[in-house]
């Protein structure tokens, strides 16, 4: 994330700022006599980078041009400002590596050194065979881009609203603004790094110590009480609600793709296969996806939706209350897929806060219409976190953490259990198959008189 600044003896030398059509962006914006460029295009120009790649290039000067603020903005960051890089982990399509950027974030500004805060702990995602990128490869910075975008203009008119509507605890425009927050945890991205020996492309994010939703609940999970619980996740579903109220859909929403910030708590990030809600169709007919976190619509064939992220939030609910991943302990297969399209769900292993068990079943119902909105489970889940921190604060009997061979982390799992996103088509395809495969019900006339009355043959249906 970038944003541009001077030391202020470089602004003391210009003129007095006035507002005309820039000859860079062609945008009416705050400028100065002695330039025929803005102020933004004229700091990008001065701080500017480039990677000698013109999809990169174009990319990274439109986030830099394109906003004023800092939200959103990225930069290419030469591979030799890194340094202690060190591999740490491997996702479905990319390797992810802890390093320390020399320099730091530009938005990591010390003002009063006016320099950024150097030595900053990042990590660094390799997108797997990305040496000769196309602007496929950077749609996960363009989602996160568009996303900025989309949030800081809807952050500002609940702004300006603040300043029109008196808070009362009866205006529902002002808890909207409230539930939606300051801040939208969501994961940032500050830009863009190669690798010159291999020349793959390396996209730079915060390093989150505590990992991501599944390292956190294991090492701690007898020690974190159901009110932690849910604080962390109505910042979870804050952060989906702030996804879908611009119109995307994560499309690969599991507890690998949810980190935890040091001073915040949960965020969400990974948005490498998220989409507009608007798209109509894919580029291609591949499904990616971890099997147990996906609604069972999507192995049927129909588009991803927000419903379907709710689906897979409410598998999420389920291993914050067990500790455990979904289905750890079989294959994840075509049978797998089958069982789920018949209407398999994860068992009810142990207690929860009153209405947990039914919201998180309202998430993964099989109608995707009768999944709850993210306003209505944030609601809901926010009820139930007051509840909490009243029996606690009021001295009562909060929820208890039962302990249980069915409950709690595990050390080893199905070998045939795989959580990382992976392509599933061939797989979805051959379970579709199957279920096509295995009954058949016929209706037809077998009376003279009309009569009717219906039969259920069992056919074997052979598929050229």
């Amino acid at each position: 994330m970038i944003t541009c600044f001077f030391s202020s003896a470089s602004f003391n030398v210009l003129a007095r700022p006035t507002y005309r059509k820039c000859n860079e962006c062609n945008r009416r914006r705050k400028t100065y006599e002695n330039h025929q460029i803005c102020r933004i295009c004229y700091k990008t120009k001065t701080i500017f980078k480039p990677s000698g790649n013109k999809v990169i290039d174009d990319f990274i000067k439109y986030t830099q041009t394109n906003l004023v603020k800092k939200e959103g903005k990225l930069e290419f960051v030469p591979y030799d400002r890194f340094k202690n890089i060190e591999f740490i982990a491997e996702g479905g399509f990319s390797k992810i590596y802890k390093a320390t950027w020399t320099d730091g974030p530009i938005s990591n500004w010390d003002d009063e050194s006016n320099t950024r805060i150097h030595n900053y702990t990042v990590a660094l995602k390799r997108l797997n065979d990305s040496r000769n990128i196309t602007s496929k490869e950077l749609n996960e910075l363009k989602v996160f881009y568009n996303f900025s975008l989309k949030w800081k203009a809807s952050r500002d008119r609940f702004r300006k609203m603040m300043r029109t509507f008196p808070y009362s605890l009866n205006n529902s425009r002002v808890n909207k603004y409230h539930m939606y927050g300051f801040y939208n945890y969501i994961g940032k991205y500050f830009g863009i790094t190669q690798d010159p020996n291999t020349k793959d492309i390396m996209i730079v994010m915060p390093y989150y110590s505590s990992g991501d939703l599944i390292h956190y609940i294991s090492n701690v999970f007898y020690e974190i009480y159901w009110e932690e619980k849910l604080r962390n996740l109505v910042k979870i579903i804050i952060g989906l609600m702030n996804i879908h109220s611009v119109n995307i859909i994560h499309r690969d929403f599991h507890s690998g793709n949810i980190f935890f910030d040091g001073t915040k708590g949960a965020v969400i990030g990974d948005l490498g296969i998220s989409k507009s809600a608007t798209e109509s169709t894919d580029e291609n007919n591949e499904n990616y996806g971890i099997i147990p976190y996906m609604a069972p619509e999507i192995f049927q064939g129909q588009k991803y939706t927000k419903a379907s992220d709710i689906y897979s939030f409410g598998m999420v609910m389920w291993e914050l209350m067990t500790g455990r991943r979904p289905f750890w302990d079989r294959n994840h297969d075509t049978d797998l897929i089958i069982d789920l399209c018949d209407g398999l769900r994860p068992p009810i292993v142990t207690n929860a806060p009153e209405g947990y068990i039914e919201l998180m079943k309202e998430c993964w119902h099989s109608d995707p219409q009768k999944r709850p909105q993210a306003t209505d489970i944030y609601n809901a889940i926010n009820e139930m976190f007051d509840n909490e921190w009243s029996n606690h604060f009021r001295n009562q009997k909060p929820t208890e953490v039962t302990k249980s061979p069915n409950v709690g982390p595990i050390t080893v799992i199905h070998q045939g259990a795989v959580y990382k996103s992976r392509p599933l088509s061939g797989m979805i395809q051959s379970a579709m198959i199957s279920i096509r495969s295995r009954t058949l019900s016929l209706s037809y006339t077998t009376y003279s008189n009309n009569d009717y009355c219906t039969k259920e043959f069992e056919l074997d249906i052979e598929i050229l």
